[in-house]
């Protein structure tokens, strides 16, 4: 009797340790996906991306990149107007003294990228957007609204122009 009462425990201990073992390993790989996103969008330190917005506002104007969206490792961003004229990018000075933006990553498939501030009640309104897809030199974005399929953002890599 005490044989058979052994041997079942060894079997009940098996499937608690593999159970213990699986989990470990999927929390581990969610947060090292978080990481990846986080890596893609920033770098070591910052990187700037081109912004294209495409939806039914934006079809008229063109395929043009008039906003540059640069993140940083510590969660800060800053935007740039791409000026056409002079191909240089000018800094939107709103961004440190009125709208404090900060991105960040909510889960492995959304991202913060854009807020706006009540001018009521000073709070920022957070807007989620979910990843369809990216890689070392693109992202795409969809609005996190539900219902709203047509506003996507596309990011694309930054290429910095020779001095």
């Amino acid at each position: 009797m005490a044989l058979i009462q052994q041997n079942h425990m060894k079997i009940l201990k098996t499937p608690a340790i593999s159970l213990f073992i699986i989990t470990a390993l999927f929390f581990s790989c969610k947060e090292n996906k978080k990481d990846k996103i986080e890596s893609v969008f920033a770098g070591e330190t910052s990187k700037k991306w081109y912004a294209y917005s495409i939806d039914s506002t934006h079809c008229s104007q063109g395929f043009y990149p008039n906003r540059v969206k640069e993140f940083f490792k510590d969660g800060r961003q800053i935007q740039y107007i791409n000026n056409f004229t002079t191909k240089n990018l000018d800094r939107i000075p709103k961004d440190d003294m009125y709208n404090p933006e900060k991105w960040f990553v909510i889960n492995d498939s959304v991202v913060s990228i854009s807020s706006v501030r009540n001018p009521k009640s000073g709070y920022y309104h957070k807007f989620t957007r979910k990843i369809l897809y990216y890689s070392s030199d693109t992202i795409i974005l969809q609005d996190g609204k539900k219902g709203n399929y047509q506003g996507i953002l596309l990011l694309t890599r930054y290429k910095e122009k020779d001095k």
